[in-house]
């Protein structure tokens, strides 16, 4: 069986597990703090609903695969929770940047997204029963 587990890397690591937990009630674990730099973290896990997020604070220099955007986003996550308008509310009310506000789709789901305030893009779904 094969997996994938996105791996974030941020400017402020301990800052993105608190977003993280006010917006979708995220178990943050595993923190594993720089010996050299304990304010700094190298390694850490998010447990949102059955997946998982990795993070980590950005090299000092900034060193990651690419610089934050401010467009477009270069990292999205597709999250499917129980209500997706109170996600979104919760994440705008956390300093995300609303990119599109939930709205009832075709199958009776409701989707929208937000930017969070360290670059990633995150979409947001909520399964309903198409109700006819």
């Amino acid at each position: 069986m094969s997996s994938v587990t996105p791996y974030v890397m941020v400017d402020s690591a301990e800052t993105y597990g608190d977003f993280l937990k006010s917006v979708f009630e995220a178990e943050v674990s595993n923190v594993l703090r720089l010996p050299s730099d304990p304010d700094r973290v190298m390694h850490a896990e998010a447990r949102i609903g059955t997946g998982v997020v990795f993070f980590a604070d950005s090299g000092a220099h900034g060193e990651r695969c690419l610089t934050s955007p401010s467009e477009p986003v270069h990292v999205q996550l597709w999250s499917t929770v129980p209500d997706a308008d109170a996600v979104h509310a919760r994440a705008v009310a956390a300093g995300a940047t609303s990119a599109q506000e939930v709205i009832a789709q075709e199958d009776g789901s409701r989707m929208g997204c937000f930017v969070d305030p360290f670059g990633t893009l995150w979409w947001v779904s909520t399964t309903q029963p198409n109700v006819a």
